[in-house]
């Protein structure tokens, strides 16, 4: 995820079904309040409207509240060039959330992320690694992205500036410039007493220096849970499981330099209800590199620049 900054040219459509790559827009969502106890969660439940499509989504992922959210991901990632494929790391990653507004058609989220990367085999931290294709060894960066702002809708379109934070390393990971972004959500399927709804994205960065090449990153998910759980408008949130294969570009850091080809990642999570259902090695891995964040993660949410 980047962190974009506002800009007027987002553009909201009317219906997920009209999606086709082109936006992440949302039929209308019936609140009234900012923070409604209840968007149609109940018994009525219909994830073929557009309305409790994404209330279903927001259960799943964050909460109806503006309260703390956790949730991990452990993926393998490769590179791919001309044809080959070769590993290059494992990932192992936890967001920090909580929603920070919501409208008819959308809510918004600040989001703090932490990934580390690991050696493929052993699962240990990587200081250092050597790249496939170049054979050229490299310092691998941590990674603390955020608290940043996020949007969510059954589709969205949008165009906004990204500028790496001051005193990070975030121009590791991609340069100042224009970021446009597609998102969607569809139901997947219903299947024993099980819902599982596939959200994609899509983001392009254009770089403001324009001798750098332009980047991707595109991202599928699958989240599912109980369908039961969906439906009872007394559970503000639920367990939920997620899927996950990306793309993107060689990041500035990997120093792949002409290199054709791009990374390709796959993995699986899971949404969680305290800091003890993180996995051990993340954890251990976080009190190295970022220990505030496990010390108080609604602080550090709630920290400078969210």
């Amino acid at each position: 995820m980047l962190r974009m900054n506002s800009s007027n040219n987002a553009s909201v459509g009317v219906s997920r079904r009209r999606f086709c790559r082109t936006g992440f827009a949302a039929s209308m969502l019936a609140a009234t309040s900012v923070f409604p106890g209840r968007l149609h969660a109940g018994p009525g439940l219909d994830l073929e409207r557009d309305a409790d499509l994404l209330q279903a989504y927001r259960k799943m992922r964050f909460s109806l509240r503006p309260e703390l959210n956790m949730g991990w991901l452990r993926a393998k990632r490769f590179a791919v060039s001309q044809g080959r494929i070769e590993p290059v790391c494992g990932v192992i990653a936890a967001t920090f959330s909580r929603v920070n507004r919501v409208t008819d058609d959308l809510f918004e989220v600040i989001v703090l992320e932490i990934t580390h990367y690991t050696d493929f085999d052993s699962g240990a931290l990587l200081q250092k690694l050597t790249m496939p294709f170049t054979n050229q060894v490299i310092e691998v960066p941590a990674y603390r992205f955020g608290p940043a702002k996020s949007r969510f809708a059954v589709s969205l379109n949008e165009t906004e500036s990204f500028t790496p934070a001051a005193n990070t390393n975030e121009a590791e990971f991609a340069a100042a410039g224009q970021v446009a972004m597609t998102k969607s959500l569809e139901l997947s399927r219903i299947h024993a007493g099980d819902a599982f709804l596939r959200h994609e994205e899509y983001g392009r960065v254009y770089p403001a220096n324009t001798d750098l090449p332009s980047m991707f990153y595109k991202e599928s998910t699958t989240w599912s849970a109980p369908l039961d759980a969906l439906t009872d408008d007394t559970q503000r949130r639920v367990d939920a499981t997620v899927s996950y294969a990306a793309m993107t570009s060689w990041r500035p850091w990997m120093r792949m330099g002409d290199t054709p080809g791009h990374t390709s990642s796959n993995g699986f999570g899971r949404r969680a209800r305290s800091l003890n259902d993180l996995p051990d090695d993340f954890l251990a891995f976080t009190r190295k590199t970022a220990p505030d964040v496990l010390l108080d993660p609604l602080a550090a949410l709630n920290s400078p620049g969210a």
